[in-house]
C-alpha cells in the first residue's frame, strides 16, 4: 500500500477522533422484530448531538453548515475509495465508520443542506453506492433491501408486496429486509390511526378495530398495543375513537376528520405517540413537503417508529 496515503490517513484519523468519540456509531444491533435500538431520546439530547456535529466539521457558521457536511463526507468517501482499492482491509473498515458518524451528522442537519449544492437524493445515491462499492452494502440502490436472496424496493408507507397486511418493506442497518407496520404520511397522521404491531399474532393491525381481541374488544395504543372492551355505541372499524373535549363532558365515541364536538370549522385531528391524542383544528391536514434524507414522517429526523412504537435511530443511510 502506497505509505503516504496511510500516513496521510492516520492524520486524517487523528483529526476525526473527537469526531468519533462525539458522534458514535450509527449503526445498532438487529433484532428480528426492532430495526435499530440507539435512541435520540429527547429535544435536549437531539440538540447536543447537532452542536457536537457541528463543531467535528471545523465549527463553520450555520450558513455554511452543510457545505462542511458535504465536503467532509465526500473527503472521507474519497479515502474509503483509496483504500478499497489497495486492499487495506483495516483502514477500509475504519474509514466506513468514519463516513456512516458523517451521514448521522448530516441526517441530523438536514435543514443545512440548502446551500450546499446536493439534495437527499444525491447523497443517498452517493452513500448507497460507495458503500457498495466497499462490500458493505447489498444493493447499490439507496430504494432497495436485501430480502429473500434479492435487491427489492424499500416502501414503508404503501404495502409491499412481500409483506402481510399493514405492513411494508423496510431496510435494517446491514441493508437487510424486515417487513414491519407501516407508516403514516404527515397527512394521513391527521385523520387515520396508524397500524400498531401484535406480538400474539406477528403482524401489524389497524387500531380501533378488532385485530387480533376477542369479539367485543378493541385493539388499541396505550404505550404499548393491547386489547380493551369496546366502549358502548364504538364502531370497531379503526375510524371511530373513544374521547371527550375536555374534563367537564362525558367521553363519547367520535369519528375522525369530523366535526364532533368540535366549534364550526374546526375537525377532530390526530396527533400520534405513544398513543393518538385528539384534538380539534380549523387547520388541514400538512402535506408530506420536500423528500428527505430520511425516510420517517412523523417521529423525530433521524429516527423511525418501531414495531414496539418507539421512535428510534433510523437506518437513514444506505447500508
Amino acid at each position: 500500500m502506497n505509505q503516504n496515503i496511510k500516513i496521510s490517513h492516520q492524520l486524517s484519523v487523528i483529526k476525526n477522533i473527537l469526531f468519533l468519540l462525539l458522534c458514535g456509531l450509527i449503526c445498532a444491533s438487529h433484532t428480528s422484530t426492532i430495526r435499530a435500538k440507539s435512541h435520540i431520546s429527547n429535544d435536549e439530547n437531539f440538540t447536543k448531538e447537532r452542536e457536537e456535529c457541528k463543531r467535528a466539521a471545523g465549527n463553520p457558521i450555520n450558513e455554511e453548515l452543510g457545505v462542511a457536511l458535504v465536503e467532509t463526507l465526500k473527503r472521507i468517501g474519497t479515502e474509503l475509495v483509496k483504500y478499497v482499492e489497495n486492499g487495506d482491509h483495516e483502514q477500509t473498515q475504519l474509514t466506513i465508520g468514519e463516513i456512516k458518524n458523517m451521514w448521522k451528522c448530516l441526517v441530523l442537519n438536514e435543514e443545512s443542506m440548502a446551500n450546499s449544492g446536493e439534495s437527499p437524493e444525491s447523497l443517498k445515491k452517493y452513500m448507497a453506492e460507495i458503500l457498495y462499492f466497499a462490500n458493505d452494502r447489498n444493493c447499490k440502490s439507496p430504494d432497495e433491501t436485501f430480502f429473500n436472496g434479492q435487491c427489492l424496493p424499500i416502501s414503508t408507507t404503501k404495502r409491499s408486496e412481500y409483506c402481510d397486511v399493514h405492513m411494508g418493506l423496510y431496510d435494517d442497518e446491514k441493508n437487510k429486509g424486515i417487513c414491519d407496520c407501516l407508516e403514516l404520511t404527515k397527512e394521513q397522521a391527521k385523520s387515520e390511526l396508524r397500524p400498531i404491531y401484535s406480538d400474539k399474532t406477528g403482524f401489524c393491525h389497524r387500531q380501533n378495530t378488532q385485530g387480533p381481541c376477542e369479539i367485543g374488544e378493541w385493539f388499541v395504543l396505550k404505550n404499548t398495543s393491547l386489547c380493551e372492551p369496546v366502549p358502548d355505541g364504538c364502531p370497531t372499524d379503526g375510524r371511530h375513537v373513544y374521547w371527550n373535549p375536555d374534563n367537564s363532558t362525558a367521553k363519547q365515541c367520535w369519528e375522525i376528520w369530523t366535526r364532533g364536538p368540535c366549534k364550526e370549522g374546526q375537525l377532530l385531528h390526530l396527533a400520534q405517540d405513544n398513543e393518538a391524542q385528539v384534538y380539534c383544528s380549523s387547520v388541514s391536514a400538512e402535506s408530506m413537503g420536500d423528500k428527505s434524507i430520511s425516510n420517517n414522517s412523523s417521529c423525530p429526523p433521524g429516527t423511525i417508529r418501531n414495531q414496539q412504537n418507539t421512535c428510534v435511530t433510523a437506518n437513514t443511510f444506505p447500508g
